[in-house]
């Protein structure tokens, strides 16, 4: 009898604090780990990991300080929803070319990092979001781009019009890397939307910051507020992450103390800390909207920190459920807690696997950069690439990436016999564009890009973390 009432009362309370629209079916889920996971910590050996092959992964971080690559970093690793190690190395600010040896204090276990381009997958479960909730009748990914926007259309390259969210959120849409004449302009987001295709949607894999930028407004448009307040409502406020945010000056002050410092703005004339570092980016949120709210951007301007991104990617993870942990909504004595659903298990399975097809892929990859333009993706995702990818090469053939160009990376490998996540964060700083441009082949480098790959130690780190895994072949 009890049993039933504390079942009955935990529904009653999750139903006043207003649970998604997506489903609102509860999951009892075992407080020892079994799926749908929660996440605790725990020893290594707990979920068959060699602590001292796993302390390779720590070690691999402290040569990157020792070496200067990197000023400081903080690691987190999850296995079976264990967290195994969740450590921080070195000082909380990266390198300052105006002020050298600016003081900064040591790096906060739950410092709070510019994600710069891991913020794209955040716009893409806001969208799976938005389309299941209900909340936004006639929204789908599958909508053209001029439903939103008709100026998006173009009359010299009927194709345009075909455009779909779809397509921008799997970088085949035609768009460019980015557009150039956004900073400074009497109306960004109309050069942006008025820029032309670089070539036919869906006939080719290219990375596009500039079809991200219109996914977000497409979303804001949609949703009747910008990407900060949209996201707090659908994931951060539901998924607990209490410590992710854009504009975190603005909207998480009192955790100044938390921001990573990331490099000093010739054109800001400061030192960057809790500031997107991308300068198009910043020029966007500061100069566009209309008087109520910022306008923010899809491809970057997150920030996090390890202990929030572990809960985004153990959704993904429970494909699609999440579970609070042990709080008041749990029975220890019945060793129950309640798991909410906030995405379909199809949603998921959409956004974090292959969603490319044979488009003339480079495969294996031959450089970081070229894995980052031109290789298979899910929904905002790089997918496992044998070749050069920052994920190493101890993943299984299922796992998917997405690297922040200020340094910082999420590997997740969600095959059952690992069950995995990694979350690296450094304070490197956005690579330079001095070595960016086309081969003979007509094709992107990113020479700066390949070595920020390298200096934050990306396939060492993963590469020991796998090699800790003491069930898998």
């Amino acid at each position: 009898m009890r049993t039933t009432s504390f079942l009955v009362s935990s529904v009653a309370v999750l139903a006043c604090l207003g649970a998604p629209d997506v489903a609102h079916a509860l999951v009892s889920q075992p407080s020892s780990g079994a799926w749908p996971r929660s996440l605790e910590r725990a020893a290594p050996e707990s979920v068959n990991m060699s602590s001292a092959a796993l302390r390779g992964a720590t070690l691999a971080l402290e040569d990157a300080i020792a070496d200067g690559e990197i000023n400081g970093a903080v690691l987190l690793v999850a296995r079976h929803g264990r967290v195994v190690l969740h450590e921080a190395r070195g000082e909380r600010d990266g390198f300052n070319e105006r002020w050298p040896e600016m003081p900064s204090p040591p790096m906060p276990r739950d410092g709070i990092f510019d994600l710069e381009s891991m913020t794209k997958p955040f716009t893409v479960f806001l969208a799976m979001r938005m389309q299941e909730s209900g909340q936004f009748p006639g929204f789908n990914v599958d909508n053209p781009v001029v439903k939103y926007f008709p100026e998006f259309a173009d009359a010299s390259s009927p194709e345009k019009s075909l455009v779909t969210l779809r397509d921008l959120m799997r970088y085949a849409s035609g768009e460019d890397i980015d557009a150039g004449g956004i900073v400074g302009a009497d109306d960004r987001w109309h050069t942006m939307l008025t820029a032309p295709l670089l070539y036919t949607p869906a006939q080719k894999v290219l990375y596009s910051d500039l079809g991200f930028r219109i996914l977000g407004h497409a979303l804001e448009e949609v949703g009747g507020g910008s990407l900060q307040s949209l996201m707090k409502e659908h994931i951060f406020d539901p998924l607990d992450m209490s410590s992710t945010s854009y504009r975190p000056k603005v909207h998480m002050p009192a955790k100044c103390d938390r921001f990573v410092g990331t490099a000093w703005s010739s054109a800001r004339e400061r030192y960057l800390r809790g500031e997107v570092q991308d300068e198009t980016d910043y020029d966007i949120e500061q100069n566009t909207g209309n008087g109520q709210h910022n306008h923010l951007t899809g491809c970057d301007g997150l920030f996090s920190t390890a202990e929030d991104l572990a809960k985004f990617a153990q959704v993904l993870l429970n494909r699609g459920v999440h579970v609070r942990g042990l709080d008041l909504l749990c029975n220890p004595i019945l060793s129950l807690c309640p798991g909410e659903r906030v995405l379909s298990r199809h949603a998921v399975r959409s956004m974090t696997t292959l969603q490319t097809g044979d488009l003339g892929l480079p495969t294996p990859a031959a450089t970081f950069a070229q894995n980052l333009f031109y290789s298979g993706k899910g929904y905002g995702w790089e997918m496992y690439d044998p070749g050069a990818w920052p994920g190493g090469d101890h993943t299984s053939t299922v796992a998917y990436s997405k690297t922040g160009g200020a340094g910082t990376l999420l590997v997740i490998d969600p095959d059952p016999a690992r069950d995995l996540m990694i979350i690296l964060l450094t304070n490197h700083g956005l690579p330079g564009y001095d070595q960016l441009g086309l081969d003979e082949n007509q094709m992107c480098y990113w020479h700066d890009f390949d070595a920020m790959i390298e200096d934050i130690r990306a396939e060492e780190v993963s590469d020991a973390v796998n090699l800790s895994l003491m069930d898998v072949p």
